[in-house]
């Protein structure tokens, strides 16, 4: 059976499901996956197979599809009046609650929920608070062509993002900015580098070079690149255009015979050692494993007051006892205000423990009188491993992001003896860790970051003070983006000084080490470590 790609009317805005549905179109094995019942029911009843924030769904739905009064489809369809693309997005509207839930996203989120496989993105354009981080062009070029000769799936986001956008330039060149493409082909071919896009509108075409009429098209390169001729909102485009007028590529990783498991737990709202659910890891030869850590899905009407989590995924060498420790770093997502975070890695035979970090809803009033935010965990690898959920030692959140920061953090010397370490870029707000090297002496360490927003504090309060014992470590403050459709500012100051006894003196209160105290709710996120 061969799949049409769908055309989307335009009314309701969810281009970021077509634009997958686009590319699955040319991969007829994965649409059957999705597609339960394959063939017309007079009955009008279908099963369509989602992941729904991670999870395996199979949703029954009708065949009853919002029409307008001529009695032609609102939404979607597909050419030759095919049902598998209004039926999956009516199962799609159904799992999020409505038609109106699919509103705005991105292609990557259509991807994953359509094969389950773990994607990423590629950003296209340097953040403009990361001048110093260029984007590297060859690599990506270098990733495309990669992830086309493996069969991966992509969809690109034109306009979004941190572009500044003026709308009447993009429909000048044939585009239409804040909408997603797909990706259908990669080519670098007589030194020129181009990809073959498709608007899922199924019309409004790129006019810029390398467009349908452009004179660049040689007879040998058109035998090659357009032997079918033009199509109707399907075209070539430089990979330098792309640069320009795209924000990120999203991709897809459809591997055919590897292994899946997928594990539940917990995001609680403090440091309950009761409610992390680590990850055992055991790998008995080398292999290639992807992670994705989703969150519960904000689409659904439910959830729609709860802003999307702060996600990380972090794996760490461990022991196989029954309670692993935390080890040296191996790998580690950024850490994002999204629906879902990955990473990938090559193991070698060992135990690792994975930990799923979110830290925006601390203190934030989130009501978890039915329990903390869920999350799933995927992993797939290319050889068979050993996954196991494991009892959380009291520590477990301050040796992850203690290791987490000798590891990844931006390193500054103190005092002699003192270091500071922090975490800030690509990490949706800001980690302060300090290590007291001294023998016989405290440090006592005020950080204040009252001037920041849109930020929520691991420690209810912008302004920390603490005193950290002689050969220990202490993770002082997380703040974390409280929102990802707004801005936030970080401005931290450190103050330090040494002292030759504990507690805080003239900087907090008599008799105490920290300010404000560290109680059975954050200490085990903030209690002191030894080195």
């Amino acid at each position: 059976m061969l799949y049409c790609p769908p055309p989307l009317t335009g009314v309701l805005g969810n281009c970021w499901l077509l634009s997958a549905l686009a590319v699955l179109a040319e991969r007829d094995d994965l649409v059957k996956k999705i597609m339960v019942t394959r063939d017309f029911c007079p009955e009008g009843v279908y099963q369509v197979r989602l992941c729904k924030a991670g999870r395996w769904v199979t949703v029954i739905v009708d065949d009853l599809l919002p029409c307008d009064r001529h009695g032609r489809l609102v939404y979607s369809q597909a050419k030759r009046r095919q049902l598998w693309v209004p039926l999956i997005e009516k199962a799609v509207a159904k799992v999020h609650g409505c038609y109106e839930a699919l509103v705005s996203g991105r292609a990557i989120e259509g991807l994953a929920t359509l094969t389950g496989a773990p994607c990423e993105s590629l950003p296209l354009q340097a953040f403009l608070a990361d001048r110093e981080n260029d984007i590297d062009e060859d690599l990506i070029w270098a990733q495309l062509l990669s992830s086309r000769a493996a069969g991966f799936l992509m969809g690109a986001s034109c306009g979004g993002g941190n572009m500044k956008v003026v709308d009447e330039e993009y429909k000048s060149q044939g585009l239409r900015p804040r909408h997603a493409y797909s990706v259908l082909d990669v080519q670098d071919i007589g030194g020129h580098r181009l990809l073959r896009l498709r608007n899922p509108w199924g019309h409004y075409s790129w006019r810029g070079e390398w467009c349908d009429e452009s004179p660049l098209w040689t007879p040998e390169l058109k035998e090659k690149l357009l032997p079918q001729g033009s199509s109707d909102g399907v075209f070539w485009i430089s990979f330098q255009d792309v640069l320009k007028y795209f924000d990120c590529i999203d991709i897809c990783k459809v591997h055919s015979h590897w292994s899946e498991v997928r594990v539940t737990g917990s995001l609680p709202t403090l440091a309950d050692r009761r409610a992390l659910t680590p990850t055992l890891i055991t790998v008995l030869e080398p292999t290639e494993v992807e992670f994705t850590l989703f969150q519960e899905g904000h689409r659904n009407s439910e959830n729609s007051q709860r802003s999307p989590l702060d996600l990380c995924v972090v794996l760490f060498r461990t022991t196989s006892s029954a309670t692993p420790t935390v080890g040296a770093l191996v790998k580690h997502s950024k850490r994002q205000v999204r629906g879902f975070v990955g990473c990938h890695a090559m193991l070698e035979p060992g135990s690792y423990v994975a930990v799923c970090l979110a830290f925006n809803h601390w203190h934030t009033g989130l009501d978890v009188s039915d329990g903390y935010p869920g999350y799933v965990l995927a992993i797939h690898s290319s050889k068979r491993v050993a996954v196991e959920q494991i009892t959380a030692l009291p520590s477990l959140l301050a040796d992850a992001l203690v290791n987490l920061c000798l590891a990844k953090g931006q390193r500054h010397e103190g005092r002699q003896g003192m270091t500071v370490y922090y975490l800030t870029k690509g990490w949706a707000g800001l980690v302060v860790m300090v290590e007291n090297r001294h023998p016989d002496k405290c440090i006592q360490v005020m950080c204040d970051c009252r001037e920041s927003y849109n930020v929520v504090s691991t420690r209810a309060q912008l302004k920390t003070v603490d005193s950290v014992p002689p050969l220990h470590r202490q993770v002082i403050i997380v703040l974390t983006q409280l929102e990802s459709s707004g801005g936030f500012s970080i401005a931290h100051r450190l103050t330090h000084r040494p002292s030759h006894s504990a507690g805080l003196h003239d900087w907090g209160p008599p008799g105490t080490n920290h300010d404000p105290a560290i109680d059975g709710l954050t200490h085990g996120l903030h209690s002191p470590r030894p080195i």
